[in-house]
């Protein structure tokens, strides 16, 4: 098991934040708002024999107000975008099974369809 060390998504840093009941987390506290912290999230079940291993990956990006106007104030929760990936890996799959499965949910989150969605919010059609 690696120990947690600092995680650089788009140049903004999220240091350890520990683990509790199983689930590791990082914190990126740049905000100075409570709660302005964006979070990173780790949950691994293994299985006792055999099965699946099973991966939980969040991401919690909130957006505060920065200043206070007639309608919020500051610090003030706007809105949130989340990001959920769970992976589910069979515990007898090979090392070359899952670095292929790795390569490819890399290229699929930098793919057309994941890309278009996030960024446009525009839907892959047909």
């Amino acid at each position: 098991m690696a120990q947690a060390a600092n995680v650089t998504l788009n140049s903004v840093v999220y240091t350890p934040n520990g683990t509790t009941n199983g689930v590791t987390s990082w914190a990126n506290r740049s905000g100075g708002y409570g709660n302005s912290f964006a979070y990173l999230k780790e949950k691994f079940t293994t299985p006792a024999k055999g099965d699946v291993v099973r991966m939980e990956f969040d991401l919690t990006l909130p957006i505060v107000a920065t200043t206070s106007t007639t309608c919020t104030c500051e610090g003030e929760v706007l809105r949130t975008s989340t990001v959920k990936v769970s992976i589910w890996v069979p515990a007898n799959s090979t090392a070359a099974e899952r670095t292929d499965l790795w390569v490819r949910i890399k290229d699929y989150m930098a793919s057309a369809p994941v890309s278009n969605g996030v960024q446009n919010l525009d839907p892959t059609w047909a």
